[in-house]
């Protein structure tokens, strides 16, 4: 059996703690909105959700990550944070937390037909092949992003 252990982050990512305590608060939803001219006689029905059962209804199997590198620029940028869930199966296309070969868990998209684990950057040049014999831990597989506008 392989164990892996001391699980470290790169300095491009750092783990965040969801803590499950308290009530559930609700914000008010207005449906889809139109990027060009919307119908006047569009009616908008309120409906109401709530972002923690949305992104944190399986909290046993979901973490937040915050970027911290720009490896994966424009698509993730500083200080964006990502839900990841580590119940979910790797897919071509996936941009996941990963370890190769025990090194550092850093973000990378899957490119399953090629077997490489790519950054999304062009300045950078730490996109990772695998083959049978490297040792890959997939930490989970990201579902959401948030970022927040800087004023």
């Amino acid at each position: 059996m392989k164990l892996i252990q001391n699980i470290q982050f790169s300095s491009d990512i750092s783990l965040l703690k969801v803590n499950q305590e308290g009530q559930r608060y609700f914000v008010d939803f207005y449906g889809d909105v139109s990027a060009g001219f919307p119908s006047p006689a569009e009616d908008f029905q309120q409906e109401r959700i709530s972002l923690d059962e949305r992104f944190l209804a399986k909290p046993e199997s979901t973490f937040l990550i915050k970027v911290g590198g720009l490896s994966m620029f424009p698509t993730y940028q500083l200080n964006d944070v990502l839900i990841i869930r580590s119940d979910y199966e790797l897919n071509n296309g996936d941009d996941v937390v990963v370890s190769i070969n025990n090194n550092e868990f850093t973000l990378k998209r899957w490119n399953e037909e090629n077997k490489t684990f790519m950054a999304l950057n062009p300045d950078y040049k730490d996109s990772v092949n695998v083959s049978d014999e490297d040792v890959v831990v997939c930490l989970g597989v990201v579902t959401a992003l948030i970022r927040e506008r800087k004023r």
